[in-house]
């Protein structure tokens, strides 16, 4: 009587600190794309908006147990092949944690308890490395708040990460103290940091995108496989690009929409005296597009207010942002997250700093200086 239930591709249940999920038994064996992310952060640990990382996942019933495995596509091979066989052997997918069913509902649907999945440690979910942390403090960590939609779970997460101060030097050694790498974005020794992680749980295509092979002429990020099932005398290594999954509404136009455009969203921390002109940087891509046979394929939004969607969130795997942070770095980035099946990009985070306008100015005196009059 006491719980929160919010449906979705899970049914999340809350009673007072405690978080389950009721997992469907349709949903056992699928695999979803785990999301992990800096959502706020403390000064000189990283910085909010930054990915730590996403893998492939699946949930699994187990007699009265339910385990959530590690899905790693770097091996593959054709599973109607018997080659499938050894390749499954050698590459056993990784128990990330278990969980005792605490109850059955309809439908055989499994009720398990996941709250230290989120306030523990998990090697595979920690930001440790991304913030350069030492140690790992789970009294000092807790859920802030959880989330379920058709497709995807989302959960905020308060983790506070340590970094205990070194040894006291021997006299005579050491020299003077370093001053900060900025560039580095870790945390410094005797320092402790609280982050707020965001986690998506993001239910992969049923229709894997076909993937498209790379060529070392064109660049592109990639994704890379050993693919034990073709017909050779070695295992070749299948390297695909990563891209978006554009389709035509009318196959047979020359100049279609996409059935899904790619929409990035303006984070609304930025600065609003840049809004307009990053949109308008995104859509000066659409002609380029137009080439390729899609109209409208790449288009630029501001972020919903909380009074316009209470429920969107920049951290949410489903929304592809431009995110700014609040760094003197000179520079930007553009990560992503990809199906490893196939290479398809899933969302995108193009997070650029403060001072990359610096560096804007420069380049454009460099560049064009003696073209421009002024």
């Amino acid at each position: 009587r006491d719980a929160k239930s919010g449906e979705g591709v899970f049914t999340v249940h809350t009673i007072k600190e405690k978080v389950c999920y009721e997992i469907p038994k349709s949903e056992f064996g699928k695999e979803f794309l785990w999301v992990s992310q800096i959502a706020r952060t403390t000064m000189g640990a990283g910085y909010g908006g930054q990915a730590a990382g996403n893998r492939v996942v699946k949930w699994e019933r187990k007699n009265n147990r339910v385990l959530l495995r590690n899905v790693d596509y770097e091996v593959v091979a054709d599973p109607r092949l018997p080659v499938a066989r050894a390749v499954q052997a050698a590459n056993n997918d990784t128990i990330i944690m278990a969980f005792n069913v605490e109850a059955f509902g309809k439908d055989e649907s499994c009720v398990i308890e996941v709250g230290r999945l989120f306030t523990t440690e998990v090697t595979e979910f920690s930001a440790r490395t991304r913030l350069r942390a030492r140690g790992f403090d789970p009294t000092r960590s807790f859920i802030e708040k959880t989330k379920s939609f058709p497709t995807n779970i989302e959960v905020e997460v308060s983790q506070t990460y340590t970094s205990p101060p070194d040894p006291t030097p021997t006299a005579g050694g050491g020299g003077p103290p370093q001053p900060p790498n900025p560039f580095a974005g870790g945390m410094r020794a005797g320092t402790n940091a609280t982050v707020a992680m965001h986690y998506s749980m993001v239910k992969l295509p049923e229709k894997p995108m076909m993937p498209r092979l790379f060529d070392a002429r064109v660049g592109y990020f990639t994704i890379r496989q050993l693919d034990y099932g073709v017909d050779e005398q070695r295992a070749p290594k299948r390297t695909y690009i990563t891209r978006w999954r554009l389709e035509k509404k009318d196959p047979n136009a020359e100049v279609s929409e996409p059935i899904k455009p790619i929409v990035y969203y303006i984070d609304p921390a930025t600065p609003t005296k840049w809004a307009k002109w990053i949109m308008k940087g995104i859509e000066d891509w659409q002609p380029a597009f137009e080439m390729a046979g899609f109209k409208n394929a790449i288009i630029a939004r501001l972020a919903p207010t909380k009074a316009e969607d209470p429920n969107w969130d920049c951290e949410d795997a489903r929304y592809s942002c431009i995110r700014y942070l609040p760094s003197t770095i000179e520079n930007a980035s553009g990560p992503h997250v990809s199906d490893p099946r196939t290479g398809e990009i899933l969302e995108s985070d193009i997070q650029y700093y403060h001072n990359v306008m610096n560096l804007q100015r420069d380049w454009y005196f460099l560049q064009v200086g003696p073209l421009d009059p002024r």
